[in-house]
């Protein structure tokens, strides 16, 4: 099974992880007449249900499109039901897939998608500046950040980002994913971001951990990782059973009254006024459940 290895890397396999300035492109003129939300297309709808509850993944196929379809292909075909997150770290990533180094082999490695050109695609910047790169901004409520010195875009690693693990190669991942727990933005362009949790990411920090001491976080035998009882794409229930989300619209007038909210606080608790800037990680674009 593909995973990190150590804290601060990810390996694809579980014997490899048991070894030791760009435009600002702001908002559109007519912001305040874009509509506040988009609903998310139900083929890109990822539910992941364990004992804990039910987490609701939005999937990119924009920034990673062969990875989406691969992970599109695996839940339809039920490949992850019954498997686990067998390798938890507090703080840094959930991780999970098969653990069955044969039936990953079944499986194709993915060339990595870990940035694209820079593009038009609706880019809203955030407003101040980053520390990992020239500018960081929104596409479709995603993070993400861009150079135009490299002339690239990519996804980020905020909570809640879901990427595909690998080995040293950055062309073999291909089962093995994780979710971000906490912020790892060194990883940024590393590996491959597809999606990103809108809902029930309390459901993620409650899975179990394992030791990072210990090969790497993966849980040892007795003990097991959570199960993942079962993982699917909306669009693969019945229409009238399937749950519908939408996100507020990142050029919309009220994605940028949210921002100011979490920019400016001048609210009386704050006898000393914080500075206004955000962390694009920090920052949760709104989403609803219909």
């Amino acid at each position: 099974m593909k995973h990190i290895a150590l804290a601060g890397f990810i390996c694809a396999g579980l014997a490899a992880c048991q070894t030791p300035s760009i435009a600002q492109n702001a908002a559109p003129a007519a912001a305040e007449e874009a509509p506040e939300w988009r609903t998310v297309a139900p083929e890109n709808l990822l539910l992941i249900n364990t004992r804990h509850g039910q987490t609701v993944i939005e999937l990119n196929p924009a920034f990673a499109p062969k990875h989406v379809a691969q992970f599109r292909t695996l839940a339809t075909a039920n490949v992850y039901d019954g498997e686990a997150f067998y390798r938890v770290i507090d703080g840094f990533v959930a991780q999970g897939g098969i653990e069955d180094e044969d039936i990953i082999a079944l499986h194709p490695t993915l060339e990595n998608e870990n940035d694209r050109a820079l593009s038009s695609a609706g880019f809203v910047a955030l407003g101040n500046g980053d520390l990992f790169t020239e500018e960081v901004g929104h596409i479709d409520g995603f993070p993400v950040g861009r150079s135009a010195e490299l002339g690239r875009e990519w996804l980020l690693h905020c909570p809640g980002a879901l990427a595909m693990a690998r080995d040293e190669d950055p062309d073999s991942g291909g089962t093995e994913f994780y979710i971000v727990l906490d912020a790892q933005r060194y990883l940024d362009r590393n590996l491959t971001v597809f999606g990103r949790v809108i809902d029930g990411m309390q459901y993620i920090q409650k899975l179990k951990r394992g030791d990072r001491a210990i090969e790497s976080g993966v849980i040892q035998a007795p003990d097991k990782g959570d199960t993942i009882t079962s993982m699917q794409i909306a669009s693969d229930r019945p229409e009238a059973d399937r749950p519908s989300y939408r996100v507020m619209t990142t050029s919309s007038a009220a994605f940028e009254a949210a921002k100011t909210s979490k920019r400016v606080r001048a609210e009386a608790f704050f006898y000393r006024t914080p500075p206004e800037v955000l962390d694009i990680c920090g920052f949760e674009p709104p989403v609803e459940k219909d």
